[in-house]
């Protein structure tokens, strides 16, 4: 399969887990976080199932075609760079597989709480949702990092050093910089910012590693 190809299957993946976050987490202005670790969402128990059951199906292709991106990119730098480019397509594979793993879990904790809160028991629901995000906090982390935040940087580095031959504005174009712009919008406090485009940012940073990969 050539790099143009896989760019494409890149950027489509990025927007397909950019749905499928709206679908997850597209809550509204008036939703509450609840509870002592402010882990749950007051308009989880408002919202309709079939949308987490939808995200987590959309997530599960988005997830290897946004890699393609990726390794799209990294398939090119690797011509001149091979260690570099090696090294970064292994991480990012490790990150991808935690990134379906953590969407599928977020998708799961809005369910636990529908069902627990049908016999109204919201103690019952936060333990359950508090304990269960504690033991996967650590893959939790490590995982995300090496999806949204190692790559980033490396990509960053990679265009400021001159191994990867694209423009210094491309170093906006990766899912660490759209998150930090998608929390920057939600920080103005403007309710059309609550959500959007914060919930769907890092994807499609991801979706942009295609484009840089089509730019090459």
């Amino acid at each position: 399969m050539n790099n143009q190809l896989l760019a494409i299957i890149g950027i489509i993946g990025g927007l397909l887990c950019a749905v499928a976050d709206c679908l997850l987490d597209l809550k509204g202005a008036d939703n509450e976080k609840l509870g002592e670790g402010k882990y749950i969402d007051s308009k989880w128990q408002d919202m309709a199932h079939w949308r987490f059951v939808a995200s987590g199906i959309l997530a599960m292709f988005a997830v290897p075609m946004y890699t393609c991106g990726f390794l799209s990119l990294m398939n090119q730098v690797g011509t001149e760079h091979s260690t570099f480019a090696l090294i970064m397509k292994a991480v990012f594979c490790c990150g991808a597989m935690g990134g379906f793993m953590i969407h599928s879990y977020l998708c799961l904790m809005p369910t636990i709480y529908q069902k627990i809160m049908v016999t109204d028991h919201f103690a019952l629901a936060e333990t359950v949702i508090s304990s269960t995000f504690r033991q996967i906090i650590v893959p939790f982390v490590t995982l995300y990092s090496m999806l949204v935040i190692f790559p980033s940087i490396a990509v960053i580095y990679g265009i400021l050093a001159g191994m990867i031959a694209l423009p210094v504005w491309c170093v906006i174009m990766n899912p660490l910089v759209f998150q930090l712009i998608g929390l920057l919008f939600r920080a103005t406090g403007c309710k059309w910012f609550i959500d959007a485009p914060s919930i769907c940012a890092a994807s499609l940073g991801l979706a942009m590693y295609g484009v840089l990969a089509l730019m090459m």
